[in-house]
């Protein structure tokens, strides 16, 4: 038989154990959720440049010569904004060369509208091979990105461009965080 008097619900103090459970589940997993975009965007910058990286060797095996200057990957040619022309790789990328996941994302040292956005690639500029902590002799080019996530850089953005792949220090400026691929002869 039913009383009058019993009434469902909860308690307050069910109630504030509740939210001091969520409370504590939030701050625990809120670096994770915060940190995921920045982490994604990261390997999506990683693929592209291997994704790239695999194509050029594939075209130099049936002929094609890598690119001669340095600058950003481009559909179009202009040497004065530093971009050189990838469209004769466009069938092999699937119709569209890779670009930076980030809007605005630029390589240190670089700027302008036609740089942001895009990957960076440069050829053994001296033909001596790389400096830094890289082995010595000739390499045929490096791609270059700039990552947010500073465990995810293997060089230093402003000396990789130069085929040295120089560690990311604890001083490093966030904007000369790169991920570089530097590949031999």
């Amino acid at each position: 038989m039913k009383t009058l008097n019993s009434k469902k619900g909860f308690t307050l103090i069910e109630l504030l154990i509740v939210i001091a459970i969520i409370a504590v589940l939030a701050v625990a997993f809120l670096p994770t959720i915060l940190g995921a975009p920045a982490k994604g965007r990261d390997t999506a910058r990683i693929a592209d440049l291997q994704k790239i990286q695999k194509v050029l060797i594939s075209k130099n095996l049936t002929g094609t010569s890598y690119p001669t200057a340095s600058g950003f990957i481009s559909t179009t040619s202009d040497p004065g904004n530093s971009l050189i022309d990838f469209s004769i790789y466009l069938p092999d990328f699937g119709g569209k060369i890779p670009t930076d996941p980030q809007p605005g994302n630029v390589i240190s040292g670089g700027s302008g509208p036609n740089q942001i956005g895009k990957y960076l690639y440069a050829p053994d500029p001296s033909g001596n091979g790389p400096s830094g902590n890289v082995p010595s002799g000739t390499y045929a080019f490096v791609l270059l990105a700039n990552v947010e996530i500073k465990s995810n850089a293997n060089a230093l953005c402003s000396s990789a461009v130069n085929g040295a792949l120089d560690p990311v220090g604890a001083e490093t400026e966030k904007e000369n965080w790169c991920y570089a691929i530097l590949m031999t002869k």
